[in-house]
């Protein structure tokens, strides 16, 4: 028996995506068929057998690549499974801690069609479609940040706006860098190419001065479903981003536009970071930390000739389990607290004293403190941006200097005690629900601080599949 890949990890997760939808009221169902479903998935793509061939009994299973679809084909090569099972074990664990009042109840069927969608946007072809599926998974994401029956955030709207602007801005390049190979270098069509794909790609990454939405929808969307689609969309345009470097050879070997991503990217990480350090909301504070992520991207793919393309791939799982552990924390402080102003989480650490160290940890994690998950490869990025320019490398410096500033001001304020409030004394309050996935999870961000190639070396498989840009 013959089948494709993407009915594996498209179709068959957007039908069941579909059957959630339907039974999105039966909240236990919904996440126990959305998250079980994301983690079987993951956990097909990592233990995929190189002959593509599965035997079970006596059914035999022959796994083809492609599959046509309304004239398109969609190609899942097996370079690719390690990138869309790290997607599905996100979308699973997001599913699994979505039971936290103030997520959406549509949030689980969603963010199951989103990962299928933009599974599907990694292996289309022609590969520039890719733009319309990426903007149908951020059409689909406007119900789960603004709940049914109430005006859209003002937030919401100017992200729907940016993001949307992105797809014309990548077609239009697209179509222009079909005929550029056969140009003269010094064409001047060439450069405009490049610039009308660099602002495409920019607006889907938020990058200044188009990320004021980023902190606004953060501040007025759970946290849960904002720090899902801060990492599942940033990720795959970032692997999509890649495509292009793959296929043109003037922009792979183009000098001038390695040095310019590389001090986009060291902008947004010190903008991003000082704006983080002086923020009074956490969530406004994990808004503009994702603004630094999305620096350290872009640094990272600056940096392909010296590596960077590794570092990128190998800091998106510990990212994804820093954000999932910050949103996590979060949603339970806004729904005890009632905000995540730092005024009004003044000695919450003496009564949840795991949420907080949980809280701080994720922080500390994004921030690149040793020992979490992050450090290693943030210090190779530094480090190798210090080499390439000290001005690089400090700024970079400074830029995560200001998560670490941000943290110790949330940690004055956690453990302060507040007079009125008797006893002032330590007590854990957190519920077994609460406990478990934090300490679970802090465990997991120092395991593989201290050991990151035994964890994160599967995923470098995928660059492989852009033969053109191996290390």
């Amino acid at each position: 028996m013959s089948l494709s890949t993407p009915i594996l990890w498209v179709l068959l997760p957007l039908v069941i995506a579909l059957i959630a939808l339907v039974a999105f009221n039966r909240r236990v169902f919904s996440i126990l068929l959305t998250s079980l479903t994301a983690f079987i998935l993951s956990a097909l793509a990592y233990a995929f057998p190189e002959s593509m061939e599965f035997t079970i009994g006596p059914l035999s299973l022959t796994f083809t690549e492609s599959l046509g679809f309304l004239g398109r084909e969609i190609t899942l090569s097996r370079e690719l499974l390690p990138f869309i099972s790290l997607i599905y074990f996100v979308n699973g664990i997001w599913a699994l801690g979505s039971g936290i009042k103030g997520v959406s109840r549509i949030f689980r069927p969603t963010s199951l069609a989103i990962t299928a969608l933009l599974t599907a946007a990694l292996g289309v072809r022609p590969f520039l479609y890719a733009a319309l599926l990426i903007e149908t998974a951020i059409l689909a994401s406007i119900p789960m940040l603004s709940p049914l029956g109430k005006a859209p955030h003002p937030g919401i709207l100017r992200y729907l706006t940016l993001q949307t602007l992105a797809m014309p801005f990548i077609l239009l390049a697209g179509w222009l860098l079909s005929g550029v190979e056969a140009l003269p270098p010094e064409s001047p069509l060439i450069i405009q190419s490049a610039l009308i794909l660099g602002l495409g790609i920019s607006l889907w990454l938020a990058i200044f001065p188009f990320h004021s939405w980023v902190p606004m929808v953060f501040e007025s969307s759970n946290p849960l479903v904002t720090s899902f689609l801060q990492f599942m969309i940033p990720s795959v345009v970032a692997l999509f981003s890649l495509n292009f470097l793959n296929r043109y050879t003037f922009l792979r070997e183009s000098e001038g536009l390695y040095q310019i991503l590389q001090t986009i990217g060291i902008i947004m990480i010190a903008l991003g970071g000082s704006w983080t350090a002086v923020q009074k909301n956490i969530k406004r504070a994990f808004g503009f930390s994702t603004l630094v992520e999305t620096g350290f991207s872009l640094l990272a793919i600056g940096l392909a000739n010296q590596g960077g393309l590794v570092w990128l791939l190998t800091l998106m799982p510990a990212r994804a389990l820093s954000y999932w552990l910050w949103a996590f924390i979060l949603s339970r402080i806004e729904e005890r607290n009632g905000a995540t102003e730092l005024a009004h989480v003044e000695g919450f650490a003496r009564r949840f004293p795991i949420l907080s160290i949980g809280l701080l940890l994720a922080q500390l994690s994004v921030a690149g403190m040793p020992l979490l998950a992050e450090f290693p490869t943030k210090l190779s990025l530094l480090t190798a941006a210090f080499e390439s320019s000290p001005a690089l490398g400090i700024w970079g410096f400074i830029g995560s200097l200001g998560l670490f500033l941000f943290t110790l001001r949330l940690l004055i304020h956690l453990v302060r005690p507040v007079p009125e409030e008797e006893p002032n004394r330590w007590q854990i309050s957190e519920n077994r629900s609460e406990m478990i996935p934090v300490l679970m999870m802090v465990g997991i961000l120092i395991i593989i601080g201290l050991f990151p190639k035994a964890f994160l070396a599967n995923i470098l498989q995928t660059l492989t599949a852009f033969s053109q840009l191996n290390p």
